[in-house]
């Protein structure tokens, strides 16, 4: 038995005794290295606090906060009825209302749960009220959910550029057109529901409702358009965006729209302390793990095993997104992304795919992990913001699952989509 196999069975034994998933780790770790003696306890300390002091890594609390601090300052709301005024004309409009929502909001914030959390009472309240069953509503926000770790400025993506080693910008980039896609996709189903149930839309369209909801909502809808504008033009770096974003969503919440007070500051800066706190965990845990399985030689030697099951690129990347969807069943998406970057890039790369474009397709998995039991964040955030049970939200989610395995699909096979447009922004 090797440090890396007894770290995996503490963790699990850890995790069946209800510890936290990154203490679980975090003492696993600990206590396979002493064990095998692969480190002192000082070497550990110094490879936790190496493994934090980066400064592409200050982008993901303070997107965090910016995303914590949008919701408490009114941007959601106005983001919604903007989308409304834009696609009321369409049959069963509140659902593509949510979708697109969902969409603007993801480009500011770049955290699926902070969109549920945000906009989805929002979104929840008003589909519920205009005739909407209370299970579709849930449904198709925790789905729509899913868009704000694909399109910049995505924490997911951030952490994988900074495993992979690979830019920042560029691998943002890359989940521009995957995340429109995946939303009109996302619309197109939900059409074929309203077409089927003979959902009517709700209000005719009408250019002065848009005129005035855009007016009303123009700084919250310019924060998208700087965040991702700035990162693509090269104005400023993803860590600096995220400063920019916090900053502007403070300013908006506090002086012109006025519902940021100091009640809802604390607690913005609690929230924000607090998932950031456990997310640096992660990180740390994470990154000694992934050090530890490198000594070990385990990414080689799966490499290995991968590439003597078959010698077709297709068939091994439908191996690893089996190994990532498993994964991201049952553990968060950041640690999924940390544990398994440097164990399947090197052969994703050997296979002739892009360490950008197998990004795009690592995220895009692991976001159905957010949506799908035991420990999809996004689905108990749902369930607690509508009041469902998990089972009854999962019955309705069930097509919008394939929808979004389709979307992977196509991102896999058309890496125009995601590498090529990344290589043409940068």
């Amino acid at each position: 038995m090797t440090a890396t196999y007894l770290a995996v069975i503490l963790f699990f034994t850890f995790m069946i005794l209800g510890v936290p998933v990154s203490v679980s780790l975090m003492l696993g770790i600990v206590i396979a290295v002493l064990s095998f003696d692969v480190y002192t306890m000082l070497s550990i300390a110094t490879l936790f606090y190496n493994s934090l002091d980066s400064y592409l890594l200050v982008a993901i609390p303070l997107f965090m906060l910016a995303g914590i601090t949008m919701s408490y300052g009114g941007v959601a709301k106005r983001i919604f009825d903007f989308s409304e005024a834009m696609l009321s004309f369409l049959p069963g409009p509140l659902g593509s209302v949510n979708i697109v929502a969902s969409m603007i909001f993801g480009g500011m914030s770049g955290s699926s749960v902070a969109d549920v959390a945000g906009l989805g009472s929002i979104e929840i309240r008003e589909m519920t009220k205009r005739g909407y069953s209370l299970e579709y509503s849930t449904a198709i926000t925790v789905a729509s959910s899913t868009m704000a770790v694909i399109i910049p400025p995505s924490i997911l993506l951030i952490i994988y550029a900074t495993i992979a080693n690979t830019s920042v910008g560029a691998t943002l980039a890359a989940g521009l057109l995957p995340g429109i896609m995946l939303s009109g996709l996302l619309v197109a189903l939900n059409t074929f529901f309203a077409v089927k149930n003979k959902w009517a839309a709700t209000s005719k369209f009408s250019f002065q409702r848009i005129l005035k909801t855009g007016k009303d909502g123009l700084s919250a809808l310019l924060a998208p358009v700087i965040i991702i504008g700035g990162i693509f033009s090269g104005i400023f770096t993803p860590t600096e965006a995220s400063a920019i974003a916090f900053v502007y969503s403070l300013l908006i919440g506090i002086f012109l729209y006025k519902e940021l007070n100091l009640k809802g500051f604390g607690s913005v800066i609690y929230e924000g302390g607090r998932t950031s706190g456990i997310v640096a965990m992660e990180l740390a845990a994470g990154l000694l793990f992934s050090n530890l399985m490198t000594l070990d030689g385990i990414p080689q030697i799966l490499a290995m095993e991968i590439a003597n099951f078959s010698a077709s690129p297709m068939i091994i990347m439908f191996m690893i997104n089996i190994v990532l969807l498993v994964a991201g069943m049952f553990l968060n998406p950041g640690f999924s992304i940390i544990v398994f970057t440097p164990l399947l890039l090197p052969t994703a790369q050997a296979m002739g795919f892009d360490a950008m474009h197998f990004g795009v397709i690592m995220v895009t998995n692991l976001a159905l992990g957010l949506i799908t039991p035991p420990v999809g964040a996004c689905l108990y955030v749902g369930s607690l913001v509508s009041g469902l049970r998990v089972e009854k939200i999962i019955k309705v989610l069930l097509p919008f699952y394939l929808v979004i395995a389709f979307a992977l699909l196509l991102i896999i096979l058309f890496p125009q989509m995601s590498q090529g447009f990344a290589e043409l922004v940068f």
